[in-house]
């Protein structure tokens, strides 16, 4: 199975469709908030399915998400935020961003995930931690200066592998 992560698109969809388009096919998007629309409109363009997030910056307009998603995928339990209200923050000096991961993959594991998930950085990261594999896609808004998305194979149970992609300005 074969998934796309990608996170604070902000309205501005073109790096989003272009991960789509070339990199693909994929069997699901995950979107991890900031914007639900955008998640909404993937999921109708493309006709793929899409599970989201709610991030910071929703729009209003009654989106129904939560703020925490777990959900399998080929037999591996993720575990999915935005990040804001876990307080990650990109500019945190090294040993508190390294604080809120290693909290992110704890909370990963007592849901039972072995895959944690999470945005809001707009700074993509990949590592694995106390055996959970903690991944941010990076940001694919208009004002990144490096459109980053996440590129997920799971060949079954344990067997997750994970790639951040650089996305061409489209």
């Amino acid at each position: 199975m074969r998934l796309l992560v990608i996170s604070d698109t902000h309205g501005y969809l073109g790096s989003a469709r272009r991960a789509i388009a070339e990199l693909g096919p994929w069997d699901q998007i995950v979107h991890l908030g900031d914007s639900l629309l955008d998640a909404v409109a993937l999921a109708v363009e493309v006709g793929i399915d899409v599970v989201a997030v709610r991030g910071n910056n929703e729009f209003p307009g009654g989106e129904e998400s939560a703020d925490v998603l777990v959900f399998a995928a080929a037999g591996v339990q993720f575990y999915a935020v935005h990040g804001h209200l876990q307080d990650f923050n990109g500019y945190d000096a090294p040993e508190r961003q390294e604080q809120s991961h290693r909290e992110l993959a704890r909370r990963a594991r007592e849901a039972g995930a072995s895959v944690a998930l999470f945005g809001h950085t707009h700074q993509p990261l990949l590592r694995e931690l106390e055996g959970v594999l903690v991944l941010n896609p990076g940001g694919m808004s208009l004002g990144d200066q490096v459109r980053t998305c996440a590129a997920v194979e799971v060949d079954g149970p344990g067997r997750v592998r994970a790639r951040i992609v650089t996305v061409d300005r489209a």
